[in-house]
C-alpha cells in the first residue's frame, strides 16, 4: 500500500504543480484497518483554488487510480472545507479522526464541528439510511446475491454513524466496525449483533446464503431503526 500510495502522490504532484496545496488519506486505510480487494484507499487532494479546467485535468488518471484500488479522489481547496463543515459535519470529523497526510499541511487537524449540526446530520443520514434499506428490501427480498450487495454498501456508512453517536454520547469512537458497533450497544443499550455480522460478511469472514441472509437483513432494518430512535432522543 505505501508503494500505491507514494506513486499517488507523485502522479497529482505532476499533474498540479504549483496548484497542489496537501494530499490526505483518510478513513479506513488511515486507521490501519484496510482491508485490499474490498475496501477502497480514499483520498482527498486540496488544492489552492479549484476551478473547472483543475478538475478535468483528474479525468484520464480515474481508470489508472481505480485499477489500483483508489476510490475517485475528493478534490477540494481550504474555502470549501470550511464553509461546508455545518453541511458535512460527519465526513469532516470522521476524516480528522482518521486521517493521515501524504503530503502538504494538515488542514484538518484545527477543524472545529458544531455538536447540533453533527447531531442533526446524524439523525438525517439514520433516517435515510433506513428508508433505503426498506426501499431496497421492497426490491431484492426475493434475489439472496442483491441483499448481500445492498448490505455491504450499507454497513460501512453505518458504522460511521455509530462512531458519531459515541461522539455525541461522550464515548470513543475509534477502533474497528465491530467494536464501535459493540460499544454504540454497551452505550445506548440498542442491539447491534446484526451490524457486526454484517461487517464480518462485507469483510469476507463468514458466509451467508438464502433464508439466512433475509434473516440478517430483517435483523439490520431493526437495529437501524433502533439507532435512529437513539438520535432522536439525544439533546441538541
Amino acid at each position: 500500500m505505501e508503494d500505491l500510495l507514494a506513486a499517488f502522490v507523485k502522479d497529482v504532484q505532476s499533474l498540479y504543480g504549483e496548484d497542489l496545496f496537501a494530499v490526505v488519506l483518510y478513513g479506513s486505510a488511515a486507521a490501519g484497518e484496510h482491508v485490499p480487494g474490498r475496501s477502497d484507499l480514499n483520498v482527498v487532494v486540496v488544492l489552492r483554488n479549484l476551478t473547472p479546467a483543475l478538475l478535468r485535468k483528474a479525468a484520464g488518471h480515474l481508470r489508472s487510480w481505480h485499477r489500483k484500488g483508489f476510490a475517485t479522489p475528493l478534490i477540494l481547496d481550504p474555502e470549501i472545507l470550511t464553509d461546508s463543515l455545518d453541511v458535512f459535519p460527519i465526513e469532516f470529523l470522521d476524516m480528522q479522526e482518521r486521517h493521515r497526510m501524504l503530503w502538504g499541511p494538515d488542514l484538518f487537524a484545527d477543524l472545529h464541528i458544531e455538536r447540533q449540526n453533527l447531531r442533526l446530520q446524524c439523525e438525517q443520514e439514520l433516517r435515510g439510511k433506513l428508508m433505503k434499506l426498506r426501499q431496497s428490501y421492497v426490491e431484492s427480498a426475493h434475489a439472496p446475491a442483491d441483499l448481500e450487495r445492498i448490505l455491504g454498501a450499507a454497513v460501512s456508512s453505518i458504522v460511521v454513524l455509530a462512531r458519531t453517536l459515541l461522539r455525541l454520547g461522550g464515548q470513543d469512537p475509534r477502533g474497528r466496525a465491530e467494536a464501535v458497533l459493540e460499544r454504540a450497544q454497551m452505550q445506548f443499550t440498542t442491539p447491534t449483533a446484526g451490524l457486526r455480522k454484517a461487517c464480518q460478511l462485507k469483510r469476507g469472514d463468514i458466509r451467508l446464503a438464502g433464508s439466512s441472509l433475509e434473516v440478517l437483513y430483517q435483523e439490520v432494518l431493526e437495529e437501524v431503526q433502533r439507532l435512529v430512535q437513539v438520535v432522536d432522543g439525544l439533546a441538541a
